[in-house]
């Protein structure tokens, strides 16, 4: 028998995508994932740690936000802001030179967005990281998420993990899992199809024995949004291997939500 769905997590980046969510008969932890924050200007040139939202600012406002708090009064919701992002035109850019500077501007333009919106915690999601980057992606955002942290700015954090940089998440999650409550495992991403619900079980079995995650922090991610997002897992499969990874001990699963009206949420 399954244990129970301990939460439920969606990424979205408009107010229609999660307004109507059936607030009222989750009784588990909902996590709400705005989708992104990303330190590129409006015209899509890298400012080095200074973030913007992308997500639909025009409704999805610090007030809208009180509002669904409200409505789900019997609900335990958690706000995220997720910086990165699936695209190729914003990846993780940081230099070794100016990585004392990303560190400063990240850390204080973050701040402002999370104070403004009155969001819980940062996901760190990033599906692209530049090659001269790479060693810079684990030490400075945990330097950025630990400082926010600590200062009360955010009280829990997340990292949302794509198949081809598990290591580059690992490394980050091992300088200090304790910063880190959730570890989210795009199953989409995976290199190759997963056409049964054992063989996608077996995914999250390594996330514990190769990676060490404790199964308490993982949810079990998918996405159908882009193409080639089914092909790689179809929803069937991940559907139907829900109550297999919660018997698991899996801590709950995670969906991307996207309605007709929603704002390039891929853009």
């Amino acid at each position: 028998m399954a244990n129970p769905l301990s939460a439920y997590r969606v990424y979205a980046s408009t107010l229609s995508s999660i307004e109507k969510l059936p607030f009222a008969v989750l009784e588990k932890e909902i996590h709400i994932v705005l989708a992104f924050a990303r330190d590129y200007d409006g015209g899509g040139k890298y400012q080095t740690g200074t973030f913007y939202p992308y997500f639909d600012t025009s409704k999805l406002t610090p007030q809208a936000i009180q509002n669904i708090r409200d409505k789900a009064t019997s609900t335990s919701v958690k706000f995220f802001l997720s910086i990165g992002g699936r695209n190729p035109k914003f990846p993780f850019a940081v230099t070794s030179a100016a990585e004392t500077a990303w560190i400063q501007a990240a850390t204080k333009s973050l701040r402002e967005i999370i104070q403004n919106y009155q969001i819980d915690g940062i996901d760190v999601y990033y599906e692209h990281i530049n090659p001269d980057a790479e060693h810079q992606f684990a030490s400075s955002i945990q330097k950025v998420i630990g400082s926010l942290k600590r200062g009360h700015t955010i009280t829990t954090a997340s990292i949302t993990v794509p198949a081809p940089l598990s290591q580059n998440y690992h490394d980050l999650y091992k300088i200090n899992n304790a910063v880190f409550d959730y570890v989210v495992y795009q199953s989409h991403t995976e290199t190759s199809p997963i056409c049964t619900f054992e063989a996608l079980g077996g995914v999250f079995d390594r996330l514990v024995s190769t990676y060490g995650y404790p199964k308490n922090k993982i949810l079990a991610g998918h996405s159908d949004v882009l193409p080639g997002d089914w092909t790689t897992v179809p929803l069937p499969i991940f559907l139907g291997a829900v109550p297999q990874l919660l018997g698991k001990g899996l801590f709950g699963i995670s969906k991307w939500i996207v309605t007709p009206e929603d704002y390039k949420p891929e853009a």
